[in-house]
């Protein structure tokens, strides 16, 4: 059995004059000339990689379109050409590269360095796992058995507030630094490199549903309204455009001019079967378990009759 991913995504301008939201499902994603305009795409998906993201550019005017395109290009071309675009060091290698590319344009324009950035939030299906890969305020959620639950962690201040106790959950929602974040692709070159939020690999399972979005939807609709629709049952391109109308909504509603809106939903019909690595890796974990709870054994025994023996030679 091989995976199979249904998804779906749906992007809006919002009530902004230019879209600077990108999207990238498995090879498909905005050309410049199609930002503005938006989009929605759909496809059911049976490689054995998968590659899903989100990126939200910066920098007013068309750079911040220029930098979450320059994002989403790169995506592609890793995906293609990289020889295990899953592993950590290639991944960190990517994103560090890609974040001096998208300065570049901003010392291209004349611009001071990190003028203009992305975020990026990137989940990534292998066969029977996956794993995010974030830098920014751009998310990912998992909903799996009812349970929504947000599995990247904002690169913020209100979130660095929050970890520190300074301000709870709710008073960050209302927050006016809300949208300062604190990393992104494009920061000031100076000599430092930018290590991206790698997960570690984790098990998928049949029915897994995961939203990435930026944050026209994050900061437009709490979690438990996401986890309503979300739960629905329906199908992946209903409940993207269902999400996008509904913070737009919900920001006319609130007389707030509406940020770009980008939703990619990812449903998982199959996972996949572990690769051979995997299953060998897995089997060896096993065998070092059982190697050590045998030994443990071995001695615990040993310890015993040692014991037993000098009792009787008292």
């Amino acid at each position: 059995m091989g995976l199979k991913i249904e998804a779906a995504v749906c992007c809006s301008i919002g009530r902004r004059k230019n879209n600077e939201d990108n999207f990238y499902v498995n090879g498909r994603y905005m050309e410049r000339e199609q930002m503005n305009n938006g989009g929605q795409y759909k496809a059911l998906v049976a490689d054995e990689l998968q590659m899903y993201a989100v990126c939200d550019g910066m920098g007013g005017a068309e750079f911040g379109e220029e930098a979450s395109l320059k994002a989403v290009q790169e995506l592609a071309r890793f995906q293609s050409e990289c020889p295990q675009p899953d592993s950590t060091r290639y991944l960190g290698d990517m994103i560090d590269r890609l974040s001096k590319d998208i300065d570049q344009i901003s010392l291209d324009k004349g611009m001071e360095s990190g003028s203009c950035g992305s975020t990026i939030a990137l989940l990534i299906l292998r066969n029977d796992t996956y794993r995010t890969v974030h830098v920014g305020d751009s998310r990912v959620y998992r909903m799996r058995g009812g349970e929504l639950k947000r599995i990247t962690r904002d690169d913020s201040e209100v979130q660095d507030m929050v970890d520190r106790g300074e301000i709870t959950l709710d008073q960050a929602w209302t927050h006016p630094r809300k949208n300062v974040i604190t990393r992104h692709l494009g920061m000031p070159t100076d000599g430092t490199v930018l290590i991206p939020t790698v997960s570690p690999r984790n098990q998928l399972r049949n029915g897994d549903r995961f939203m990435i979005c930026s944050d026209g939807v994050s900061d437009q609709l709490h979690d438990t309204v996401l986890r309503d629709m979300l739960s629905r049952g329906m199908p992946a391109k209903d409940v993207a455009e269902m999400i996008v109308r509904t913070s737009l909504k919900d920001a006319d509603n609130a007389g707030i001019h509406s940020d770009n809106i980008t939703c990619v939903i990812v449903d998982v019909k199959q996972m996949g079967e572990a690769n051979y690595d995997d299953k060998q890796l897995k089997n060896l974990r096993l065998l070092r378990g059982g190697a050590i709870g045998g030994a443990a054994a071995f001695l615990g025994l040993l310890g015993y009759n040692l014991y037993r023996l000098v009792t009787l030679l008292k």
